[in-house]
């Protein structure tokens, strides 16, 4: 009979991750994301090349992780995050008149930015620290001991799809959606004639 694997027997490494202090500049960031980028497109990067940045503070602990998305999330103002538009928005359904100009006017001033120039927003929001724009990491339900089917079940309940391993206290791996489907493709690669 076959020995299970475990999570330990696919997790990619930690040392494979980029990572950047909570404290880095969003140009700092832009730079490590395009070189790797670069590297997957052109195919001069192996397995191994991420394009997720794990972000680690003064004591150099995981403390959240940066990908494309969280940049280009990254540019959205604060203003147009806050809760006060929800509020605004449903006050634009009433039928108060002077409230529901008060509230468009509040509604306008959170999304001015979507009629700046592109070049414009970047230069206002890339001066963001990444404490600002990462994903916070938590630690992770799984072990390395756990099942393979264990951790395709936390990473949809959870709705997270890098999950980081640890071993007392220390962060070792990595689960994420690329190791999975590699090991999808090891597993019924040759019975669906695909090989890579």
């Amino acid at each position: 009979m076959v020995q299970e694997k475990r999570v330990k027997d696919i997790m990619a490494p930690i040392e494979e991750y980029n990572k950047v202090d909570v404290d880095a500049q969003f140009c700092d960031v832009l730079s490590i994301l395009r070189k790797n980028y670069e590297n997957i497109e052109t195919g001069q990067a192996d397995r191994r090349l991420h394009r997720t940045l794990f972000v680690t503070d003064a004591g150099k602990h995981i403390v959240g992780k940066i990908s494309m998305y969280d940049v280009i999330r990254g540019l959205v103002p604060e203003s147009a995050k806050s809760p006060e538009v929800s509020k605004a928005y449903h006050g634009m359904l009433s039928s108060r008149a002077l409230q529901v100009a008060k509230d468009v006017s509040e509604v306008q001033e959170h999304y001015r930015w979507l009629q700046n120039t592109f070049a414009d927003l970047v230069k206002q929001e890339s001066r963001k620290k990444i404490r600002e724009i990462m994903t916070p990491v938590h630690k992770s339900v799984l072990q390395e001991d756990d099942l393979i089917n264990q951790a395709i079940y936390v990473i949809f309940k959870e709705d997270v799809r890098q999950q980081v391993i640890y071993r007392e206290e220390k962060a070792v791996g990595v689960i994420n959606l690329n190791v999975l489907f590699a090991e999808l493709l090891d597993t019924v690669g040759p019975k669906c004639q695909i090989f890579w």
